[in-house]
């Protein structure tokens, strides 16, 4: 009530932010472009010019594909498409995924990951990295710059503990082995 609403200023040149939800809604669907193809990918990666990590994998020939045009790295991600209801999530496709492209490029992934074990499962199962979009989001949304403090403390301090759990003393001790896969 007291500050002067949210403001995006990034999207404010394609967006009618007085148009409410519906509007900037209506901008990221109709940003999801269905035509948009391999050899689209390809190009970017040409004239990026350096280093490309793809956002969006979520099979494991896919990753492959992304591997032979010149990709870097993917990062399995749904964009939190979790409203998919029956679809596999990120960390479902993980281990496939390394397994197949795991020595071309670097695997990383995110949506849905709230805990430190969490992020210890995925580490070990090869992902390189682990996203954190929505985890600290909501801690910024309810406290701030404290709050995202706070939750990356608790993150912190949950990793550690597991990883000693784990009898692991670095990132680079976990793998497979770590883990029970049903």
């Amino acid at each position: 009530m007291r500050n002067p609403g949210i403001q995006l200023p990034q999207l404010e040149a394609d967006v009618d932010l007085g148009g409410g939800v519906m509007s900037i809604s209506r901008y990221f669907t109709e940003m999801l472009d269905p035509d948009m193809g391999w050899d689209d990918v390809a190009q970017m990666v040409a004239d990026w010019g350096g280093p490309f990590c793809l956002k969006g994998v979520m099979a494991a020939g896919d990753a492959v594909r992304a591997a032979e045009i010149g990709c870097a790295g993917v990062i399995l991600s749904n964009h939190s498409g979790r409203q998919l209801d029956g679809t596999r999530a990120p960390f479902d496709q993980l281990s496939e995924v390394v397994d197949v492209a795991g020595d071309r490029l670097d695997v990383l992934v995110d949506g849905g990951f709230t805990r430190g074990n969490h992020v210890l499962k995925a580490l070990s199962l090869g992902a390189k990295a682990v996203g954190l979009g929505s985890y600290y989001l909501f801690a910024l949304a309810a406290a701030g710059r404290p709050g995202v403090a706070r939750a990356m403390g608790l993150m912190r301090e949950e990793l550690v503990r597991d990883m000693r759990l784990m009898g692991a003393r670095r990132v680079a001790d976990l793998g497979r082995e770590n883990l029970r896969l049903r």
